[in-house]
């Protein structure tokens, strides 16, 4: 390989071993090397300038972006070539930072102190390797999914140095486009020959997807046998155990390997859904702050890791067993959005995001979650107008926590509305955020459903002028949504159809008129509820006093 006539990009926060670096390259040959001291500064570089050879530390500094930072936003944003060769350094040898390391794939990783012909070796491999895929990841890169395949089979059918790699790759792709058996076709040679560790953790993945979870997890056992260090197999045992309905299980194995591997944005997700599935809810609560530490300064950014902390530990507060409890992690939620006033990365990442808005939708959650309804209803209200009067779209951001009060409040209509417009984005909901909504959806079902049929009879009964049969079906409703402001409203009207039936109104249904009304009054209603309470409020006024 002839390193004279390649670009070489160093990104080293440390100038000693900086320097060392450059000079072991001019050593090799190579003129044209380029030296940055923050990720930061070389994303902005790849912006411009094409690297044939990037090598990079991976601690650049406690407050900057690092080496895994670094290789995600390159490869993502597609800002170096499919033949650039990128190898992660670093002094620490922690197996967490190992295995972390390895799963950003760089195409080496390299312990401090090394040697100048370690470097080279594994530089001219890792160039090699690219230089023969170079059309497969340029495909890739177009997104030609099907074309890339086609590629690597045909360089499958030649002898060559890299049928490993040929065959890991294609796994991959048929995983992308959602073709598992295929998958399992290139890997079945592996599943009764010889024990290659990768190939065994595909195997395990590609049983997940074609939910064969007994075989996954046999896989998954025969693996960590041999290796029970390999974070990905706990993985898979993790999921298979969960499919299978074996909580404790999969709670077991996705902290193991969180302990292995702690560095995993896709482990800690799921780590999150596992969490709130089996009531784990201090799990789900670790991922949720770990999710955001990891994200903050990546291409993954985005301010619903930020909220989804604060759920998390209103989860806990919801669920806990006492009192102390319940305030502890009520408060822990109020100083994480006090301390998000001041967080630096959170204003860059949202400069439209409103704290002051998201926190009267926590207020809300926290006075439902202390049987406040009346005052989280107020705190909903005002939070819908204020977004409302912000933004002519609600960002997503404020939607999933938005959700989450209304079903609590028994505002059916409004979280069904809310659902369907976060279906309708392009916009994909954060994968935390998207487990929170489907689990309390499928908790909210069957109150929802009584809501909805009870609700549609009394509209059934009150259509036929049968106005006491109306209200018993909206007082069932009612129920379901103690404070749903459209069956309050419909219970008044039917109040008042019989107050005029009767042309008066007993004690009874003053109190009940009181009861509807405290409900309803100093809300923020939308304009078709106001328009419909001043009405019933001015005509009920003749037959009850105020």
């Amino acid at each position: 390989m002839q390193f004279s006539n390649k670009q070489v990009l160093i990104v080293e926060d440390q100038r000693p071993f900086l320097l060392l670096l450059k000079g072991l390259m001019h050593s090799m040959g190579v003129s044209d090397v380029v030296t940055k001291s923050s990720a930061e500064q070389a994303v902005s570089l790849c912006k411009k300038h094409k690297f044939d050879i990037i090598i990079s530390d991976l601690h650049l500094g406690a407050d900057n972006k690092n080496g895994y930072e670094l290789i995600e936003e390159l490869r993502t944003g597609n800002l170096i070539s499919p033949t650039a060769v990128f190898i992660l350094i670093s002094a620490d040898s922690a197996r967490p930072i190992v295995l972390g390391s390895i799963e950003r794939r760089p195409d080496d990783f390299l312990i401090k102190p090394f040697s100048q012909v370690q470097l080279k070796s594994r530089i001219v491999r890792a160039f090699q390797k690219r230089e023969f895929l170079k059309e497969a990841y340029t495909l890739i890169n177009k997104g030609e999914l099907n074309s890339a395949i086609d590629h690597i089979e045909a360089l499958l059918d030649a002898p060559s140095h890299y049928k490993g790699h040929c065959e890991q790759l294609l796994v991959e792709l048929y995983w992308r486009i959602e073709q598992p058996q295929k998958a399992l076709d290139v890997l079945n040679s592996y599943i009764d020959g010889k024990p290659v560790l990768w190939a065994q953790v595909a195997i395990g993945k590609t049983y997940l997807q074609l939910k064969d979870y007994e075989k996954a997890i046999s896989v998954a056992k025969k693996t960590l046998k041999r290796n029970r260090f390999n974070a990905d197999a706990h993985d898979i045992l993790a999921q298979a155990y969960q499919a299978i309905t074996s909580g404790e299980k999969a709670l077991e194995a996705i902290k193991e390997a969180i302990k292995l591997s702690p560095y995993s944005l896709p482990r800690h997700f799921k780590a999150c859904e596992i969490g709130r599935d089996n009531e784990d809810l201090l799990l789900a609560a670790s991922s949720s702050l770990a999710i955001w530490d990891l994200s903050k300064r990546t291409v993954h950014k985005n301010s619903l890791h930020w909220c989804g902390i604060i759920r998390s530990y209103l989860d806990i507060a919801e669920f806990a067993e006492d009192k102390k409890q319940r305030n502890k992690y009520q408060q822990e939620a109020l100083l994480t959005l006090q301390r998000g006033k001041f967080d630096e990365h959170l204003q860059k990442i949202d400069r439209d995001f409103d704290i002051s808005i998201f926190g009267k939708i926590v207020n809300a959650r926290i006075s439902a979650i202390d049987g406040k309804l009346i005052d989280a209803k107020r705190h909903l209200a005002l939070s819908q107008n204020l977004l409302d009067e912000k933004y002519t779209d609600v960002p997503t951001a404020y939607i999933p926590d938005s959700i989450n009060v209304m079903f609590k409040l028994g505002e059916f209509d409004d979280a069904v509305q809310l659902t369907a417009l976060l279906e309708s984005r392009d916009d994909k909901l954060d994968q935390n955020s998207a487990s929170m909504l489907r689990k309390q959806s499928q908790d909210a079902q069957k109150s929802l459903a009584s809501y909805q049929q009870f609700n549609r009879e009394g509209i059934q009964h009150y259509q036929e002028k049968d106005y006491e049969r109306a209200k018993a079906s909206f007082a069932l409703a009612q129920g379901f949504a103690p404070v749903n402001t459209g069956v309050a409203l419909n219970l008044l009207q039917c109040l008042l159809q019989i107050a005029v039936k009767e042309g008066k109104a007993d004690a009874n249904l003053i109190n009940e008129c009181k009861r509807l009304f405290k409900l309803i009054d100093d809300m923020t209603l939308k304009a078709p509820y106001k328009e419909k309470y001043v009405n019933l409020r001015d005509e009920l006024s003749q037959y009850i006093g105020f």
